[in-house]
């Protein structure tokens, strides 16, 4: 058992003498009050800290910090909410040193200081585990000499605030022996099992660090809870165990504490039934606190049961339900579930369980054998301090909701009817489409998780355009092809003026409130929609099928070349630099020829220089000349000084009917380009763990091709695999886990599925692990 753990400040310096600790896109004033309201960072730390430690925030409004950003590792959303403020979280193993930004709905905080690390301290064992109180437990490890008190579980109901204000603990006067790599000392009567906290005493705050691994403190025990239902008040019950000596009282139910006596010979207890006993269980109690049943009248029951935790769960977290007799408990039903889930472990004070899928916010009924059972209230993670942007928002626009927490939401339902699928979204924010049909003003807002829980958000304030607006978008899955038409129901249909696609006027028809419109050949797979209108403009991003393959007519009369005939004579012509504007390298400058003797097509620049002759067979009615970069350069920047002319075209043998220019237009989307070398199985992470990615993951859709560009470097079995940040595993719908790299270069792709883009979006992005390569390019197509 090896645990690093890391050394965790509470705080750097008292408030008083604190540097300022931020800047804030609110307010960069410093102000020396230590709480001046609204959301505001008074003093955090410690820094330097050990990764996998604890830091702290003070402040104003610390429980509206919906997530913050350590460099080096993804945004932190797991945050600790001690009170509105404070706040802390535990420090990620891949934190790198920086300054840090605590993000809340109004804006964001960054510090003027940069967080630092130390070395860390390494617990190697605990032992003995579980170990008596009043004997000896000896910690191994390294750099043990830093620590001055060891802090033990222990019941707060039972803490003598007067001897023990700060716990149960053993300070550094009291450690048996103490070394870098060894520290012994005696185990409290008072401690119970629970992780070890280790101090080093630092004033007036000192730094603490946490034990990963509980230390299990022996309890008192019994084989077998007594029955004691045909006993009556008066007669004297004798239990017999272990470790009884440990007990400090007996409580009776009904009469709360008895006198007792205890027989070491015999490894007994014995004590006299009062009149007024009822039904219940009988409890031994050590100095701990920690009750432990030692027998039973009538039906026995979990009692004094407490989840840990009881909020904030989700599907897969464990929970450890705490109390007496939890060993009567067979299995476990969570509110939304039908099936009951058996215990991962038991004992007589204590069971954990796994939460299941669909749990949700209720109680919990912990079942017995004798049918009878004991409810648990339970409350899942839900959405915290969610605002919307833009408010009030328009209908048919685009909304973000932001807040923390969101990462479950599966739908958005306004005015309690009309509901938004909400795909990939992010654990602080996600994007949607206002449906046109709801009305304007005020509207209910209810957010629905992947359990079937809804959970009632603020209301949101709607407004309506005063100029043409579509009242329905297209499906998300709609497909609408570059060249074709489609249709838009809109409003204030009189007041339209024109259409227009990326700032282009396009044709477009209206039949009553149905608009019609054309979709250019040359659109990409998103454009800008705008409708205007006489009183204003409204814009629509819309997906679309863009034509791959693109053609260009740039000339169409008839012309016979003759023999060398002349312009004004019906033989050469000219091309126009506006026909090559925006024409990519590669593409082809095709000639429509009817052929009737020996051909040749002389291109020339502006200035009659010459670039190329062809001479096609006289069976050839297309001939085609490629355009490349010098080409292009070398027509576009040549003038003759009187004219916008681009190619002079002459020469003999055929006639030319039409021109135009083709190439076939590339869907990839290139969102990486370098020389990065990959081997060893090592990872390729400049798409991971960077929250300002998580919009172009979350703006993917499933069908979408990812496609990494790659060179070999002579390694031995190249080979490269899709990977998400947590944990480098696998994107769920790669073909395999890795894919051969076949050629000494080429590409391989993977087609995106909802599972990999939920992965991109929440899991730390994308890496690219390989071995044997050199990673070139990496598209979305």
């Amino acid at each position: 058992m090896k645990k690093i753990f890391n050394l965790s400040s509470l705080l750097l310096l008292c408030m008083a003498f604190m540097l300022p600790a931020l800047t804030s896109c609110e307010n960069d004033d410093f102000d020396t009050q230590q709480y001046k309201g609204g959301v505001s960072l008074n003093v955090w730390g410690p820094s330097p800290v050990m990764r996998g430690g604890e830091l702290r925030f003070l402040g104003s409004g610390m429980d509206q910090i919906n997530s913050i950003s350590i460099p080096g590792t993804s945004d932190i959303t797991d945050i600790r909410v001690i009170s509105p403020e404070e706040i802390r979280i535990t420090v990620p193993q891949d934190a790198e040193p920086g300054k840090l930004v605590l993000h809340h709905a109004g804006g964001d905080i960054t510090t003027l200081t940069m967080l630092s690390y130390t070395e860390p301290i390494v617990i190697e064992s605990m032992l003995p585990s579980p170990v008596k109180p009043g004997e000896t437990v000896t910690i191994k490890g390294d750099y043990l000499n830093l620590i001055s008190r060891v802090t033990f579980a222990y019941d707060e109901s039972i803490l003598d605030k007067e001897n023990y204000p700060d716990g149960i603990y053993v300070d550094k006067a009291d450690f048996i022996s103490q070394k870098r790599n060894e520290l012994s000392l005696t185990v409290p009567a008072e401690a119970k099992s629970g992780v070890l906290e280790f101090s080093d005493g630092a004033e007036p705050i000192p730094n603490v660090i946490k034990s990963e691994e509980e230390l299990q403190v022996v309890l008192p025990a019994v084989s077998n809870v007594v029955s004691l239902d045909n006993k009556k008040p008066g007669e004297t019950v004798t239990i017999k165990g272990n470790d009884l000596d440990l007990v400090k009282s007996v409580e009776v139910p009904g009469a709360g504490e008895v006198e007792f006596t205890y027989d070491a010979a015999n490894s007994e207890i014995s004590f006299s039934l009062p009149a007024n006993t009822e039904n219940g269980t009988v409890v031994m109690i050590p100095a701990s606190g920690v009750k432990v049943a030692a027998a039973t009248i009538g039906v026995a029951l979990p009692e004094e049961v407490v989840a840990e935790p009881a909020d904030n769960i989700w599907a897969e977290d464990v929970i450890k339900f705490k109390g007496i007799n939890m060993e009567l408990v067979t299995d476990v039903t969570f509110p939304g579930v039908a099936d009951a889930v058996e215990p991962a472990t038991k004992s007589a004070t204590e069971i954990t369980v796994k939460v299941p899928a669909g749990t949700q916010s209720g109680d919990v009924m912990l079942n017995t054998g004798s049918g009878m059972s004991v409810a648990i209230a339970v409350k899942i993670l839900q959405p915290e301090n969610v605002t919307y942007n833009p408010a009030p928002a328009a209908l048919a626009g685009q909304l973000t909701v932001n807040g923390k927490n969101l990462h479950n939401v599966v739908k958005i339902i306004f005015a309690g009817s009309a509901a938004v699928e909400v795909k990939t979204p992010s654990a602080t924010s996600f994007s949607i489409s206002v449906p046109a049909t709801l009305q304007a003003g005020s509207n209910t807002v209810t957010l629905e998780l992947s359990n079937g829980e809804q959970i009632e958000t603020p209301a949101i304030e709607l407004t309506a355009p005063e100029c043409a607006y579509a009242t329905e978008l297209p499906a998300e899955d709609a497909e609408i092809n570059a060249g074709d038409t489609f249709t838009l129901p809109i409003a204030n249909e009189s007041l339209l003026t024109e259409v227009q696609i990326n700032g282009t006027k396009t044709q477009h028809i209206l039949q009553g409130t149905n608009l019609i419109i054309l979709v250019p050949d040359n659109v990409g797979s998103t454009a800008q929609v705008t409708l205007v209108s006489s009183n204003g403009s409204i814009t629509y991003e819309m997906a679309f099928i863009p034509a791959t393959h693109v053609e260009n007519v740039i000339m169409n009369e008839v012309r016979d070349l003759g023999s060398w005939t002349g312009e004004g004579d019906g033989g050469a012509f000219r091309l126009y630099k506006e026909s090559f504007k925006d024409v990519p390298a590669g593409a082809k400058l095709v000639f429509h020829v009817n052929s009737y003797a020996y051909t040749q097509i002389q291109i020339n620049d502006a200035n009659w220089g010459q670039m190329a002759m062809l001479q096609p067979d006289q069976s050839e009615t297309l001939v085609a000349y490629e355009l490349t970069t010098d080409v292009l350069d070398r027509i576009l920047t040549t003038n003759d000084g009187w004219s916008e002319t681009a190619i002079v075209i002459q020469g003999e043998g055929t006639v030319v009917s039409k021109v135009h220019i083709e190439w076939e237009r590339s869907m990839e989307t290139v969102i990486w380009e370098g020389n990065e070398v990959v081997t060893g199985y090592g990872g390729f992470q400049t798409l991971a763990w960077d929250s300002n990615l998580t919009p172009m993951f979350q703006s993917w859709k499933a069908g979408q091709v990812l496609r990494a560009y790659y060179t070999l470097n002579g390694d031995d079995d190249p080979k490269l695999k899709f990977g998400m940040g947590d944990g480098w595993n696998m994107l769920p719908g790669s073909p395999a886990e890795y894919q051969e790299c076949v050629t000494s270069s080429g590409s391989l792709s993977i087609t995106l599925t909802d599972a990999d883009i939920d992965a991109l979006v929440n899991k730390g992005g994308l890496i690219i692990q390989a071995n044997g390569i050199i990673l070139t390019k990496i598209t979305i197509e």
